[in-house]
């Protein structure tokens, strides 16, 4: 899967639910998938929960969360979404868990393979 830099930050494209996502590669996000509540609305996914977390300036929060099916590296899976009033996606390290990822900033190089 290969990738792109926008204002300087590692962007993806995800297939969620069928919709195409862009999503920034967050290496400090924890989780699978961020969506905007926008998008979990439109999307009509099924909230599955609560969760608690910390933001990145250290605060305590809850969110929603969701059941969604992805498009990654060709293979369908279900993952947990985590719900944002933010206006923008985040793709997380536990999506990524075995995956090899390649950030060339100078080059804008964005690459991510599957693991051998």
């Amino acid at each position: 899967m290969k990738g792109f830099f926008r204002l300087g930050s590692p962007i993806i494209e995800l297939k969620i639910e069928g919709r195409k996502v862009e999503a920034l590669l967050d290496t400090g996000f924890n989780g699978h998938i961020l969506l905007p509540n926008s998008i979990i609305q439109e999307l009509g996914l099924d909230q599955i929960g609560i969760s608690d977390y910390v933001t990145a300036s250290g605060d305590n929060s809850f969110t929603k969360v969701y059941a969604g099916k992805i498009l990654f590296l060709e293979e369908e899976i279900e993952v947990p979404i985590l719900s944002t009033d933010a206006d923008f996606a985040l793709a997380g390290m536990e999506l990524f868990d075995s995956c090899k990822i390649m950030i060339e900033r100078k080059k804008e190089i964005v690459e991510v393979v599957k693991s051998r």
